[in-house]
């Protein structure tokens, strides 16, 4: 079995937990519409895959939402009414202090926007662990797309077989084996705290 050497960590759902229904009723009393209406406008259509993906900055979003409802909108008000729906996964701490202090390098690997990873790095500790942060805004790739496991393993400065990926969507589990790396669909901190531990990590098994 190969030696792992780096870790790579989804964040949400893993690292943090959020809804995006709670996102969509936030952002619809802002708006003054209905939250269906936003999932169509955001999800249905692929505007905000796109924003994550880099093609939208936060203007063309605030623009693109004002054209679509024909009314003007409060930026700051939008952007914090999109963004406060997330609370860290506390349990994952431990498990991150033990890796780093074992000098296992930690690559966040994420699909998410700008305005989402700010408030968390800038409302919560957990992301001070971490050494690198593949954003999807910033390399313009989508998990499952091979192009941004491309980028966590050279950030993780390994091979692809040295490194290990925890997400909590299968989909994405199945695209990084098919790139060589050790994936495993995330179901909560005890157990891919045991993954890491049959795999050979310096860490402890938990209780």
């Amino acid at each position: 079995m190969t030696e792992i050497k780096a870790c790579l960590f989804d964040m949400g759902k893993v690292l943090v937990h959020f809804s995006h229904d709670v996102m969509l009723e936030q952002m619809a009393v802002v708006c003054g519409c209905e939250a269906a209406e936003l999932k169509t406008l955001l999800f249905d259509s692929g505007l905000l895959l796109e924003y994550e993906r880099g093609l939208h900055d936060e203007p063309q979003m605030h623009s693109n939402l004002e054209t679509a409802l024909k009314r003007q909108l409060d930026r700051l008000q939008l952007e914090d009414a999109a963004a406060r729906i997330f609370e860290p996964n506390e349990e994952m701490i431990p498990l991150l202090l033990e890796l780093r202090d074992a000098g296992i390098p930690l690559v966040l690997l994420s699909n998410t926007s700008r305005i989402h990873f700010e408030f968390i790095r800038n409302s919560f500790s957990i992301l001070e662990h971490f050494d690198h942060f593949i954003l999807s805004y910033e390399v313009q790739a989508l998990k499952p797309d091979p192009a941004i496991y491309a980028h966590a393993v050279q950030a993780a400065g390994v091979s692809a077989e040295e490194c290990f990926f925890t997400d909590d969507i299968m989909e994405n589990i199945i695209a990084a084996r098919a790139c060589g790396i050790e994936a495993h669909l995330f179901e909560d901190a005890v157990q891919i705290r045991k993954v890491l531990h049959g795999l050979g990590l310096p860490i402890s098994e938990g209780i």
